[in-house]
């Protein structure tokens, strides 16, 4: 499937997604912000998963645009028919 140029998304559709650096380490959204004195400049809190699979209690927060090198993998919802 090829993204389209133009295309977007609320962010709220990514909270949860799963992050990995590259560095193989994994971690999930938690949640976007902005500070009102840099409205440009989008925030994502982003909590580490542990070996075992938990997600770490530290919300890590990081310029949303520095993670290009990252992967994300969205989560589906369910389907309403």
């Amino acid at each position: 499937m090829k993204i389209e140029t133009n295309s977007s998304i609320a962010l709220s559709v990514l909270r949860g997604a799963l992050l990995t650096n590259e560095d193989g380490a994994e971690f999930r959204i938690h949640d976007f912000c902005v500070e009102l004195d840099n409205i440009s400049e989008v925030l994502v809190s982003i909590k580490e998963i542990d070996n075992e699979g938990n997600l770490d209690d530290e919300t890590i927060e990081l310029v949303f645009s520095s993670l290009k090198k990252w992967t994300i993998q969205l989560q589906g919802g369910s389907i309403k028919k």
